[in-house]
């Protein structure tokens, strides 16, 4: 990896790490509905890779695809959920649950693909799932806490992206100006839908005017926040959103792209393992700040995704070698 490789990932940790932080801050402080500001930050997000990748006749024509619509459905679920996870959980737990989507990503492609996972990988899953069994065992309300389904949700719907833009017919390209254009494109197109969708139904049930007390805010314990359709109309969330979406969002999604395309796929997800202790360490930072006063993780919470993140690395590990064993036969 070079200088410039390690850098840039590192960078992209720091990003995604503050993205986390600050989103959930600005959820505790303004009471902001976790759904709505997903989207509308991914929809900003979009625009910012549009903008600096410059739109092209081949990404405006991607529209056309179903490809790209499935994309961007999935990748605004998995934002959505892993931000409304963020009321029920530190942004390092959230961060170390992240790591589930790599056996996720194996079992699916055994499903599907029939491509199994080599046998020096599958320690490494199997402790990553016992990590996660450790790391759910530490939750308030364990299993019942409504944070588990979220993130179980959000990274099937990870995966399920990753395996959709595998066969995009218009992301086979290594340009990384195209992949941004195009991915920005995606998520514009999906989450500026699904926003229209939300504002029409909130005109049509009445919901316009911001309610004292949201859903998440009364029930946060007991179930899964659910869509306050006021807050479309809402300018603090707008603001708030649209901030969030161009600053850092947009600024991660490239760095990430960037990022892969310098180091390599394999090389990126394994200094990317270290997000949730970036994330715990700015946590710590709004904490002592009064930005995110919070209880911190205790340490079998951290041990838990110690062990989460052990286990994604020896899986690295042992597609690696698998790689330089292939090379030395050929």
């Amino acid at each position: 990896m070079t200088p410039k490789g390690l850098m840039v990932c590192l960078t992209t940790m720091v990003s995604w790490a503050l993205l986390i932080v600050i989103s959930k801050g600005l959820l505790v402080r303004y009471n902001l509905d976790p759904w709505i500001f997903t989207i509308i930050q991914l929809m900003f997000g979009g625009v910012f890779l549009v903008c600096i990748s410059g739109s092209s006749a081949t990404t405006l024509i991607a529209l056309r695809s179903p490809y790209t619509w499935a994309y961007g459905v999935a990748r605004v679920l998995s934002a959505a959920c892993f931000t409304a996870s963020l009321l029920y959980i530190s942004a390092a737990n959230a961060g170390f649950f992240g790591l589930v989507s790599i056996p996720f990503s194996a079992l699916m492609f055994v499903l599907l693909f029939s491509r199994k996972p080599s046998v020096l990988e599958l320690p490494g899953h199997i402790i990553i799932v016992a990590g996660m069994v450790l790391l759910i065992s530490t939750l308030e309300n364990t299993f019942s806490n409504p944070a588990v389904y979220l993130m179980l949700l959000s990274e099937a719907a990870v995966v399920s992206s990753v395996i959709i833009a595998e066969f995009h017919p218009q992301n086979q390209g290594d340009s990384l100006k195209e992949r941004a254009s195009l991915s920005g494109v995606m998520l514009l197109a999906s989450a500026f839908t699904m926003l229209v969708t939300l504002a029409a139904l909130s005109l049509l049930t009445g919901a316009t005017e911001p309610a004292t007390t949201t859903p998440q805010v009364v029930d946060w314990k007991q179930s899964i926040p659910l869509i306050d359709l006021s807050q479309v109309w809402s300018l603090k969330m707008w603001i708030a959103a649209i901030a969030v979406g161009v600053t850092l969002r947009g600024t991660s999604m490239f760095l990430s792209m960037q990022a892969i395309s310098l180091v390599g796929g394999q090389n990126y997800v394994a200094t990317i393992a270290a997000l949730p202790f970036t994330s715990l360490l700015f946590e710590r930072v709004a904490d002592v700040s009064g930005y995110l006063p919070q209880h911190m993780p205790d340490p079998l919470t951290v041990l838990a995704g110690v062990i989460m993140t052990c286990g994604s690395l020896s899986i690295m590990w042992a597609r690696q070698h698998k790689l330089k064993t292939a090379a030395a036969i050929l």
